[in-house]
């Protein structure tokens, strides 16, 4: 049986809500890429893109909202293209950001230390070797302190050959490091390695 919809509170017509989603336990995290300015007099701007965690302590019954952003969030990122959760962390990829050049990607980590009452932005995860167009973070997993990124329009073996990256904290994300990129030994053009992830322990 249906037992409840989720709807952002301040839900807009193109914000796109739902167009990723995670959960662990009773917290469910969605996506809404396209969330923000909209239609200002007649002209759209794209959205910067928003997250929502709902929670729940009683089967659903009753549940919070929290919506997160990102700290230096632009128009067209497309945060919460992508989202991922384990525990008390959550992982959210914006593969319109531009750091490293337009669409070059990146993924924004947050954390609670309340239970879930509350989220904060502990890190920004770029590619090393990030470009225009990787689209870094359009896929996301995560376990414990272990996060796999995919750019699957990453041109190493030719254009949109593809690529994962792994991230790693010892620390709750206090300090990071990068420790690899994946990449297929017959990796060829097209090939968007890195379209969908996975992680179980090893």
């Amino acid at each position: 049986d249906l037992v409840v919809k989720l709807r952002a509170s301040d839900a807009g017509s193109t914000d796109m809500f739902g167009i990723s989603v995670a959960i662990d336990g009773g917290t469910i995290v969605v996506g809404a890429m396209n969330e923000g300015p909209g239609w200002v007099d007649g002209t759209y701007y794209q959205g910067y893109g928003a997250v929502y965690v709902f929670r729940t302590t009683d089967g659903w019954t009753t549940h919070t909202e929290i919506k997160l952003t990102a700290a230096d969030v632009a128009g067209g990122d497309k945060f919460g293209w992508s989202v991922a959760i384990d525990g008390g962390t959550i992982v959210v990829g914006a593969n319109g950001d531009d750091d490293s050049g337009s669409n070059s990607g990146s993924v924004y980590v947050f954390r609670t230390g309340d239970g879930g009452a509350s989220y904060e932005q502990v890190a920004k995860l770029t590619a090393p070797d990030g470009a225009q167009d990787d689209r870094f973070g359009a896929f996301l997993a995560i376990e414990g302190g272990t996060v796999v990124i995919g750019a699957p329009r990453h041109d190493d073996a030719g254009t949109d050959s593809g690529a994962a990256y792994v991230f790693g904290t010892n620390d709750g994300w206090a300090t990071y490091s990068f420790v690899a990129k994946l990449k297929a030994d017959d990796a060829a053009a097209g090939d968007f390695f890195g379209r969908s992830v996975g992680i179980e322990d090893g």
